[in-house]
């Protein structure tokens, strides 16, 4: 990889590498491996790194880190083992959840036997998102209300067009809330659930309307305001109304999709 130096020892990456977000130190050469694997679980633990993001490319990540390709791999390894990333052939690094598997699949398998339903993981969800609004109302920083924004703006431009509702988006907004409320936990145990109902959600995105959608941004938009004036209660209340309607809403479909259960 080509660098350069100027005269006052700032140091220039290739064009593209600036896009990257800008969350990386130059590792020391002293225990290179030990130091890249301590930073990235660092970031992730953080919430800096979400889960489901893909980290930039190998080459991308020995510039940014000021290392050697042998050495991040290796330490990449390490991660994937550790269950922190994996590692997909042609398509890149991503962030696994924090959760243990000791968790989560347990977690798939009382779902399967049918021992819990859809209705005791949206009550989960529901105590989680309470906490993490109230608390987002309080601890949100300037990047927080920006990620959040632009979450907003693209529901509202879908809403708008009478477009599709997207799953991305609207999972998206709900995992900014949570990192917004200062605890990364929160972040990785809803992304869990939001695993956990991965099917149910792309089943039912087919039938949501465009008044459904209309409806789900404008309670979103509610919820933001009053995490940006930093109200706490009305955040939680806000919050509270979305999910509630969200849950009648969730129950009609899975009777409708599942009308044995």
């Amino acid at each position: 990889m080509q660098r350069t130096e100027t005269d006052f020892g700032v140091l220039f990456l290739p064009r593209g590498v600036y896009e990257v977000k800008n969350i990386y130190r130059p590792i020391r050469q002293h225990k290179v491996t030990e130091e890249i694997v301590a930073q990235i679980k660092s970031l992730l633990k953080e919430g800096t790194l979400q889960p489901g993001e893909k980290l930039p490319s190998e080459r991308m990540l020995c510039g940014l880190l000021g290392v050697g390709r042998s050495s991040l791999r290796e330490a990449l390894n390490i991660l994937e083992a550790l269950g922190f990333l994996e590692i997909k052939n042609r398509r890149g690094i991503f962030v696994h959840s924090v959760s243990s598997p000791l968790l989560y699949d347990p977690l798939v398998q009382i779902l399967r036997e049918g021992k819990a339903g859809l209705g005791d993981l949206y009550g989960i969800r529901k105590d989680i998102e309470l906490g993490s609004a109230y608390l987002a109302a309080k601890l949100r920083s300037k990047k927080d209300l920006v990620r959040l924004k632009e979450f907003l703006g693209r529901m509202e431009t879908a809403a708008q067009n009478g477009s599709r509702w997207s799953i991305r988006d609207d999972m998206d907004y709900h995992l900014a809330v949570a990192q917004a409320s200062g605890n990364p936990l929160r972040l990785h145990i809803l992304k869990n659930i939001f695993d956990l109902a991965g099917e149910f959600f792309r089943i039912s995105a087919e039938k949501i309307t465009a008044i459904w959608l209309a409806n789900v941004f404008e309670q979103h938009r509610k919820v933001f305001r009053a995490i940006e004036c930093g109200d706490q209660e009305g955040a939680r209340v806000q919050m509270e109304e979305h999910l509630s309607w969200g849950e009648e809403k969730w129950r009609a479909l899975s009777a409708e999709i599942n009308p044995q259960q």
